[in-house]
């Protein structure tokens, strides 16, 4: 693997007409977008070298992402309003850089960072009034046991209400959407689908858009480290 100098996370958007492209593909999206921005992207050794782009989660086939997060390792440091720039000369509005920002390349990889992920749900076939019901009932509980069938694979048994930090519903032209804040690590993962089929069972979703990303913070000493301008 070539040597990274430096460590930039950038967030961005994948839009409704590419909501329907693999992760894969937008994995290819981004290499080839770098490489048309002449920026030094780090790649492994071996017969077929990979390009350091690691993703927060993967963004699941069909769904909008609004603060989607992304880290790419550069073999020479490069200043980010012209990482931001040059790469954003190279997409299009529905797959486009929001922000860029530089971390210490000693941080853990970016998938173990992320703890939870904000969903916005539009509910088609649920009336505001029994939205708020259902969440006001969900949310008073202290566990919801939830069994989750997968096909080809074992069922899978959690507490759904451990892995929703929070749950609100927002009247939209005479139908219910919700904002949930759902689990999204290593420990538990939480889908807004099961979160949809517990508590609303006939409703129907056209789409799921996630909102953002939550990563958790460094310590204290990293954040004052970080401050300096010290990123080793």
């Amino acid at each position: 693997m070539s040597e990274a100098r430096q460590r930039i996370r950038a967030r961005f958007r994948k839009g409704e007409r590419v909501r329907h492209i693999s992760h894969l593909d937008v994995l290819r999206y981004w290499e080839r977008a770098i490489r048309r921005a002449e920026l030094p992207l780090c790649y492994s050794q071996g017969f077929t070298p990979h390009p350091k782009i690691a993703f927060a989660a993967p963004l699941p086939l069909g769904f909008i992402g609004e603060g989607e997060i992304m880290e790419v390792l550069l073999e020479e440091r490069v200043p980010l309003d012209r990482f931001a720039a040059d790469l954003s000369a190279q997409t299009t509005a529905d797959l486009e850089i929001r922000e860029a920002s530089e971390v210490a390349l000693g941080l853990p990889a970016l998938p173990t960072l992320l703890r939870w992920a904000d969903y916005r749900i539009p509910l088609e076939g649920v009336t505001p009034e029994h939205a708020i019901e259902s969440v006001n009932a969900f949310l008073a509980t202290e566990t919801f046991p939830w069994r989750q069938e997968r096909e080809g694979k074992k069922a899978r048994e959690y507490d759904l209400r451990a892995g929703v930090a929070s749950l609100t519903t927002t009247d939209v032209e005479g139908s219910a959407a919700l904002d949930a804040r759902l689990s999204c690590g290593q420990e538990l993962t939480v889908r807004p689908e099961q979160l949809v089929a517990a508590l609303f069972p006939t409703a129907t979703v056209e789409r799921y858009v996630r909102a953002g990303l939550v990563l958790e913070e460094p310590s204290a000493a990293l954040r004052a480290w970080r401050e300096k301008g010290r990123y080793e």
